[in-house]
């Protein structure tokens, strides 16, 4: 093999490589393929394929093995089929970085299918739910003390405790909406105790905008669309809940949007789903991170 195809070709693509992981870890473009428990491993790879793209540059092999009359490989034997392999490592990862998109197309998304009831996801260990609470039921147990120390007052108010300490737990916005995610909604659609946290309540929430053409009898609803990603880009899905609102939105099909209104809980179809009763639909950027996990 040639001096140039021995020294300099196998460090030029190794830091080639090592060049597109560490591009797509700093630049964020990874949280688009992966999910944060992999990221590192993607910033890893990025290091130690630069370490040894060093040592190639800086101490170079001896390949007498693959010298041109004695070399095994096919390729080997002549500086064409050299290059080949050296064009065939290195044009892949190379073409995906600079041209693939960091988001799905809506012939994709439609392809896969749109989840609107949570049928079949895994639930997430981080799903929001709200703290222990006393039973109020239970007269042997204690009411829970306040912050000074003191124990509440009986009230006769008609929300339980469970549910106050389900109102504070719940993030809200600086309107006083409940933040919640597409994601949020379909798992409280398959979990009671989740339902009776959103059912009714105002909440605000973002996605992209796509047609209903299903549960649309009325024409005045649509889809609020998120990817949710299990791993990575690979098993990435469709997710969203149904918004109904009095005026069609402004924005066009797979604008991010900002949507404020009361969850509902219908039965259609036989399948508990969440709808949201739309009081405010809103053109907004798209977040930083568009995936959810």
């Amino acid at each position: 093999m040639s001096p140039l195809f021995n020294r300099w070709l196998p460090g030029i693509t190794l830091l080639a490589w090592s060049g597109v992981l560490l591009a797509y870890y700093f630049t964020g473009r990874v949280a688009s393929i992966l999910i944060p428990a992999f990221q590192t491993n993607v910033l890893l790879a990025g290091i130690v394929m630069l370490v040894m793209a060093c040592f190639f540059l800086f101490f170079p092999a001896v390949a007498s093995c693959c010298d041109d009359a004695m070399c095994g490989h096919p390729l080997g034997r002549r500086k064409l089929g050299r290059i080949v392999t050296f064009l065939v490592l290195l044009l892949p990862m190379g073409a995906a970085a600079m041209f693939s998109p960091n988001y799905y197309s809506q012939d994709t998304i439609m392809r896969k299918g749109i989840n609107t009831d949570g049928t079949g996801l895994v639930r997430r260990g981080d799903a929001k739910a709200p703290p222990p609470t006393t039973n109020v039921n239970d007269p042997t147990e204690p009411p829970l003390p306040t912050a000074d120390g003191l124990q509440p007052a009986q009230t006769t108010a008609a929300a339980s405790p469970a549910q106050d300490a389900a109102d504070q737990y719940l993030p809200k916005s600086k309107d006083g909406n409940i933040e919640v995610q597409v994601i949020d909604l379909l798992y409280a659609a398959q979990d009671s105790s989740m339902r009776a946290d959103f059912d009714g309540k105002t909440v605000e929430t973002i996605g992209q905008l796509m047609p209903d053409d299903s549960h649309n009898g009325s024409g005045n609803r649509f889809k609020l669309m998120r990817m949710f990603m299990w791993c990575c880009a690979a098993d990435a899905r469709p997710i969203a809940t149904l918004v109904e609102s009095p005026d069609k939105p402004v924005a066009g099909e797979m604008a991010w949007v900002k949507v404020v209104g009361k969850v509902t809980f219908p039965v259609e179809g036989g399948r508990t789903i969440p709808v949201l009763q739309a009081s405010k639909v809103e053109a907004v950027d798209p977040p930083s991170e568009t995936m959810l996990y």
